[in-house]
């Protein structure tokens, strides 16, 4: 076990080491000018000279490079368009001119209503998706099964965007059954910090439920015919207990990769979802950085979207191999 955890921690630093090449070309490609950004649209040819020089631009982009990746690794110090040093700790992800602020700062702003959101929706993803599968799979070819199966056809046909959008005119401006989405500190009140966000919960939640519905129920019908399985149903066990025990342990390996990708994914930030319901969360600041051709912004959220995605999908891995000895034989 301990040689493949060395060997999945080293794939995952890989992986965001390319991630982070990668990001930071397209940092470069992009057609627009950073420091004409951060200078303004009236900056003469001058200023706009000293602010490139101030920004580093003017330097080779493999020394450019070297410098962000050793921002990452133990901080730097970033010149303002006004020459004003602004300390940068690490992992430093750069300096939004837009914003006026470091971009890991900006980004530890809204990662609470991100963290808030993806919490939420797992929980429903989890009670709908692998609920509604394990049920499907116990009561297969029956009204049960037929019934759970067109739901979850529903969910995975459906957009967020438009499932938002409708939910939002139903039960909030229409019938007014719902307040307005927003964000609560959960210690401002756990009931109101759950009231507030409980409508992109539930879409999110819906919308991607589908997807654990199926695999779950494909998973434990294939793992109700393993040899283990009928031998604890010969020894007398009830048929939930031996499914609840064996069958459900060993259909679990897929569900929890697909689980580390989905957590990844909601922490990386909800984009459509916050965009939808107004929430200021990391998604919705990619969204706004994009809009802004703030690219400090961009790349940072890029880079912290892909570092959730990247250590959970490595801690499922972990998982499936503890569940699983063959995983870590192979």
């Amino acid at each position: 076990m301990t040689r493949y955890l060395f060997k999945r921690v080293a794939q995952a630093v890989a992986v965001l080491a390319a991630i982070t090449a990668t990001a930071f070309g397209l940092f470069h490609a992009a057609p627009s000018d950073p420091a004409l950004i951060a200078c303004g649209p009236r900056c003469t040819s001058a200023q706009l000279a000293a602010v490139r020089t101030s920004m580093g631009l003017d330097q080779p982009i493999v020394t450019q490079f070297t410098d962000y990746v050793g921002g990452i690794v133990t901080g730097r110090t970033i010149v303002d368009v006004d020459g004003t040093p602004i300390p940068c700790p690490a992992p430093c992800l750069g300096y939004s001119y837009t914003l006026h602020q470091p971009v890991l700062a900006a980004i530890e702003d809204r990662l609470p209503v991100t963290v808030s959101i993806a919490v939420g929706a797992l929980a429903v993803i989890l009670v709908l998706g692998v609920g509604s599968g394990l049920a499907a799979a116990l009561r297969r070819g029956r009204a049960t099964d037929r019934l759970l199966s067109g739901l979850n056809l529903l969910g995975a046909s459906v957009q967020i965007y438009f499932l938002g959008y409708v939910v939002l005119f139903l039960l909030v401006y229409s019938t007014g059954l719902f307040a307005p989405p927003r964000y609560v500190p959960f210690t401002e009140g756990p009931g109101r910090w759950a009231l507030g966000l409980v409508l992109p919960w539930l879409v999110l939640g819906f919308v991607n439920a589908a997807v654990y519905a199926r695999l779950t129920r494909s998973q434990m019908l294939e793992t109700m015919h393993h040899g283990y399985v009928r031998t604890a149903r010969a020894k007398g066990l009830g048929t939930l207990r031996t499914h609840l025990t064996y069958t459900a342990r060993g259909a679990a390996g897929p569900l929890v990769q697909l689980l580390g990708l989905e957590v990844g994914a909601l922490l990386g930030g909800a984009f459509i979802t916050e965009t939808v319901f107004g929430l200021g969360g990391v998604g919705k600041l990619a969204v706004d950085a994009v809009t802004g051709n703030d690219l400090p912004t961009v790349v940072g959220t890029v880079l912290v979207a892909a570092f959730f995605v990247v250590v959970f999908v490595a801690v499922a891995d972990l998982v499936v191999a503890w569940l699983d000895p063959r995983v870590r034989l192979a």
